[in-house]
């Protein structure tokens, strides 16, 4: 499309306990350290945990992110505390002849149960719809991730029905519940 962004703007955006700022090289040590002090946490609802072995292997996934941003089909901030990196959430698959995108989220163990990605998602979603044109975003949530489909509803997503097989954890396929949320719809 033509009046569509050509990169994601690299400009922190504020809430009242968080603030999303895209990640970059240098932030690959903390990502880190929040990756591992959470492994088993991580590893019960997500598949890459295992594949993050190293601050280098962080740093690539790092490095990629980077490169949707500066295309404009995706990007990936982190969910800041403070000073301290929490966890992340990404927009990622970015339709721009859709106007579309999924997003995704998880937080270290310990900054769980706070409320710090229900506000995260909520300041996600009005940058997608207001400052990026987006009309329609998505999420996908195990179906035993409960603790993820209440982030999502809680931000204003509708359940929309259950992708069969949708990943492969821990060896095993599981069921995704997929939830939306459209521009115009009321913001929590």
């Amino acid at each position: 499309m033509e009046d569509f962004l050509t990169e994601i703007p690299d400009t922190p955006i504020e809430g009242e306990r968080v603030t999303l700022r895209l990640l970059h090289g240098p932030d690959a040590p903390a990502l880190y350290s929040v990756i591992d002090g959470s492994r088993e946490f991580l590893a019960r609802h997500l598949p890459w945990p295992a594949e993050c072995d190293s601050v280098e292997d962080v740093e690539s996934r790092i490095d990629t992110w980077e490169l949707q941003a500066d295309m404009a089909n995706g990007a990936c901030w982190g969910i800041f505390e403070g000073a301290q990196l929490a966890g992340v959430i990404i927009l990622g698959w970015i339709q721009a002849v859709h106007l579309s995108a999924n997003i995704s989220y998880w937080l270290g163990e310990k900054f769980t149960h706070r409320g710090l990605a229900t506000e995260s998602l909520r300041l996600l979603s009005h940058f997608a719809f207001t400052e990026l044109g987006l009309n329609r975003l998505e999420i996908s949530a195990s179906v035993t991730n409960k603790a993820s489909q209440s982030v999502a509803t809680r931000a204003g997503f509708r359940e929309e029905g259950i992708s069969r097989e949708f990943e492969r954890i821990n060896g095993k396929f599981v069921d995704h519940v997929r939830f939306a949320r459209l521009a115009r719809d009321p913001e929590n």
